[in-house]
């Protein structure tokens, strides 16, 4: 057939074309293999979440289902999470009902009393002078490890410890759950609000760039291969002829550079386990790239190659003499390149107010489509504000001029050069933008030192245990103002349910406006249909039955209030009373919930807080602010951290490419540089003048990263329904790391520049 000849006939000038075109061959595979290797790896998320995904269900249990009778195929297991230095420890309580009570994956035997299984990592940390105060609070003896399918990742810290014996069993605790087996069906939440939008700008800003990097990878050498193409129209071939022929050029790069980029990904695999990003990582079983995801990557890069190819080779087939003399090149259209950036705004813009649906969602088409099309509109439009300041820059020294004048007559590789540099970059500054806001959100909600916005809740302790809670935590050196009460709740009352907390004056004025108070005093909260009076039995059920107390007189009816900000308002109908008015109640063991402020606020202050707590309870927990908004934050790290290693990692492939360029592009004009040498330009003007063209269109392209950039941030803001703020400290980190990326590369390439000048160079065949 004739095309399979003439797309011959370019594999064959790529193979068999010289040094010039293995050069050629050799740059455009190692570009598309770079970036294939990495969006491989990107390809292999979706994988690696479900596989987590998968473990976390394997290890979980059914809390909504009718709970077994005791049998010996039966476990007792409790929740025993906690946190050591902003790090989630996983934890569980187990006590066996008899010798074949299931174990959760990974573990073989289950740990007796005293005794607990963990992690790998939380192995190491129990056993480094970091994880101190975490080894005094998790004391018990390590008999064994989970295996990795009982991990989410292999960075976490988990641990299943055996109980003491009877702490599960008493039907009191109200913490411990009977079940047969592990393994529960999924539910999955919906992420919403700045957490969508930050994930989805974030894959975006991370991804385009590799995109657009193997398109310019594609461009290496492209001015030959234009004159050769060039040559063979002029010996009659027609324009289609011509595209075929390169087509076949291109294809064998993208095609070998595809091949080095599944090679390069098995190596790169074998590495996941070893890096954490914002606590997150994976097992290199589970870096397997999405089959869809896997066929689409090959399929695309030559696809794209065809593309790249088709569109850059245009000029040189449809007007060959001007590229056998390397005319100057055209002017560049606007009106696409601008409805690009258009469009994108437009897509941006519905979705600010737009209805969130069913559990708060972002519309994620129309953010990840505005997003994609107003990054790719920035990238293009540099090349034409370029043209447009270039053919307008006129004074300056020597070396600007000499600059000038070669981006005024060919600067098409060093505009090309620098568009994915500014992808990254305007995705960046809107991210960092984005960032911002969302900090200021959670900035005000931070705890200022001695503010009492600590809680903690201890399972089953007796009406006294409010008092031994709050000694407890008031021998923490760090610790102001712990004040603790005991909670009863579903209280049967003569109408409906009450509730019933238990404390000294002090701890009942933190839930409600009580006034004067002394102990034997008993409140009623306002707010209620239901009125408590004198004399009312009250039964408060517990493992035997239910204990029966008769309300006293009732003081007065007060006003709740919020001790901490926790969402912790005593519900209308709540019974306020001291430990003198039910000194005789025999009332039954419940949950105590103290709160309290640190001063001076440190991390280590925070964990012997949680030290205290563990002493009283392994079952105690210590929440900072509102749970919720703790979940959230670290959600919003985690996304963050793997967001900004994403974007690190495009940076690196495209400063990869940047260096090829700008070798390349010394190589391609080494004979007019020879020819300046020659004529008495020394050494010195020439490397300036090379880094002058360098600097020209890093400066037009960090301008618009900054137009485009900041205003795309602001606009995530809205859609996300955050406060719009700017950090303009971190945007100039941005810009300052991206100008520096460019002339580094730049000065690295200065060694080509010399071996240009050589006088041997001014030959030419």
């Amino acid at each position: 057939m004739r095309w399979a000849r003439e797309i011959r006939l370019g594999v064959q000038l790529s193979v068999t074309g010289g040094r010039d075109a293995w050069i050629r061959l050799a740059l455009v595979a190692s570009g598309i293999g770079v970036a294939v290797a990495v969006l491989l790896v990107a390809a292999s998320w979706p994988t690696m979440a479900e596989a987590r995904q998968e473990r976390h269900d394997a290890r979980s249990y059914e809390l909504d289902r009718q709970t077994p009778e005791s049998t010996d195929q039966t476990l007792l297991i409790a929740y025993a999470d906690t946190s050591y230095h902003g790090e989630s420890v996983y934890g569980r309580l187990l006590e066996p009902e008899a010798p074949g009570a299931p174990a959760p994956p990974g573990v073989t035997d289950l740990p007796g009393p005293g005794e607990m299984v963990v992690s790998p990592e939380l192995k190491r940390l129990l056993d480094s002078p970091e994880g101190r105060l975490l080894r005094e609070r998790l004391d018990y003896s390590i008999v064994g490890t989970i295996g990795d399918e009982g991990l989410v990742d292999p960075g976490e810290l988990a641990y299943y410890a055996g109980a003491a014996p009877d702490l599960l069993s008493s039907e009191e605790t109200g913490r411990s759950e009977r079940i047969d087996g592990f393994g529960t069906s999924r539910f999955d939440f919906p992420r919403g609000g700045e957490t969508l939008v930050l994930a989805l700008t974030g894959a975006v800003v991370a991804l385009l760039p590799l995109g657009v990097f193997v398109a310019a990878a594609l461009r290496f050498g492209a001015d030959r291969r234009d004159r050769r193409l060039a040559v063979l129209r002029l010996l009659g071939a027609d324009r289609w002829t011509a595209a075929r022929t390169a087509c076949g050029e291109t294809l064998i790069g993208a095609l070998v550079g595809t091949a080095a980029g599944f090679a390069l990904f098995f190596p790169l695999r074998g590495l996941v386990p070893s890096v954490q990003v914002g606590g997150v990582s994976g097992f290199a079983a589970d870096i397997v790239p999405h089959p869809l995801l896997a066929v689409a990557i090959p399929i695309g890069a030559v696809a794209l190659a065809v593309g790249v190819t088709l569109v850059s080779t245009a000029r040189a087939a449809a007007d060959p003499l001007a590229a056998a003399r390397r005319a100057s090149w055209p002017r560049r259209r606007l009106w696409w390149r601008a409805a690009l950036l258009t469009g994108g705004t437009a897509l941006l813009l519905s979705s600010i107010g737009a209805d969130p649906g069913r559990f708060g969602r972002v519309p994620e088409t129309a953010v990840v489509g505005g997003v994609l099309l107003v990054l790719l509109g920035a990238g293009l439009v540099t090349p034409w504000l370029f043209q447009v300041a270039v053919s307008r820059a006129r004074r300056g020294g020597v070396p600007w001029l000499l600059a000038v004048r070669r981006l005024q007559a060919d600067g098409a590789a060093e505009s090309r050069a620098v568009v994915g540099l500014v992808v990254i970059v305007t995705g960046a500054v809107a991210l960092q933008t984005l960032f911002a806001g969302i900090q200021m959100r959670y900035a005000d909600e931070e705890p200022v030192p001695g503010e009492r916005v600590y809680r903690t809740d201890v399972p089953e302790l007796p009406p006294a245990g409010a008092a031994e809670v709050a000694e407890r935590l008031s021998a923490v050196p760090q610790v102001r103002d712990a004040r603790a009460v005991v909670e009863y709740w579903h209280i049967e009352g003569p109408n409906d349910p009450v509730s019933l907390r238990v404390g000294s004056c002090s701890a009942l004025r933190d839930h409600a406006r009580i006034g004067e108070c002394s102990d034997g005093d008993v409140f009623a909260v306002e707010g209620t249909s239901t009125r408590v009076e004198e004399g009312q039995r009250l039964r408060i059920p517990d493992a035997d039955g239910a204990a029966t107390w008769e309300l006293p007189e009732v003081k007065r009816s007060v006003a709740p209030r919020d001790p901490s900000g926790l969402g912790e308002d005593p519900v209308p109908g709540s019974v306020l009373a001291t430990p003198g008015a039910v000194a005789g109640a025999d009332l039954p063991r419940s949950g105590v919930s103290a709160v309290f402020g640190l001063d001076p606020l440190t991390p280590r202050a925070v964990e012997e807080a949680r030290n205290a707590v563990a002493e009283l309870s392994p079952m105690g927990t210590t929440v900072i602010g509102q749970t919720s908004d703790s979940e959230r934050e670290r959600e919003l790290d985690r996304i963050g951290a793997l967001v900004t290693a994403g974007v690190g990692a495009s940076l690196l492939v495209v400063g990869l490419g940047l260096v090829i360029s700008a070798v390349e592009r010394l190589r391609g004009t080494k004979r007019e540089l020879a020819v300046l040498a020659a004529s008495g330009v020394d050494r010195r003007t020439l490397a300036l003048s090379v880094l002058a063209q360098a600097t020209i269109p890093l400066a037009v392209g960090l301008a618009v990263s900054l137009a485009v950039g900041v205003p795309l941030g602001a606009a995530l803001l809205r859609i996300a329904e955050v406060p719009v703020a700017f950090d303009i400290g971190g945007i100039a980190a941005i810009t300052a790391a991206s100008a520096a990326v460019v002339l580094s590369v730049t000065v690295l390439s200065l060694p080509a520049l010399a071996k240009a000048i050589r006088p041997e160079n001014l030959r030419a065949e």
